[in-house]
């Protein structure tokens, strides 16, 4: 599997409870992880390309990755309908057993140290802030990705 594809195990992996409440912040954790991870030595073929979007940098390829691991059962998503007449839906992922078992047995091979240890660095620092103050903090390190931003 490319280095790419592993980035959002190793995110879900590094959380505590394997756990990332939201697209929108999953989104922004991998932005983090690529720009502040000490992950500067990957092919640009191993990592995400982000544009302006509505809510900052965005990759539609990062939800393309998520639903290959989903379909591969590695993560679970579940959606959760917060406003049936806005359409509006709160994804929460998920790592599954077998997704656990696939990142350690990476690990095992020391394939993956350095990507989890940034992912758990990323997690440690971010993961618990409030969404909208994750978004203000993103804008605020790189505002080139805020200029599409809705939130403007």
């Amino acid at each position: 599997m490319n280095t790419r594809k592993m980035l959002p195990l190793a995110l879900l992996y590094a959380d505590e409870e394997h756990q990332i409440d939201g697209r929108t912040r999953f989104q922004k954790l991998i932005f983090l992880m690529q720009m502040e991870g000490n992950l500067n030595d990957l092919a640009p073929t191993d990592t995400y390309r982000f544009e302006p979007y509505d809510y900052g940098p965005f990759s539609s390829t990062l939800y393309d990755d998520l639903d290959i691991h989903i379909e591969r059962g590695l993560i679970d998503d579940s959606k959760e309908e917060l406003d049936e007449e806005d359409d509006i839906v709160k994804y929460e992922y998920q790592l599954e057993p077998e997704g656990q078992e696939f990142i350690e047995e990476e690990l095992s091979e020391g394939e993956l140290e350095r990507i989890v240890n940034e992912a758990k660095r990323i997690v440690r620092e971010y993961g618990d802030m409030p969404l909208p103050e994750l978004i203000d903090l993103v804008y605020s390190k790189y505002p080139d990705y805020a200029e599409n931003s809705v939130l403007r």
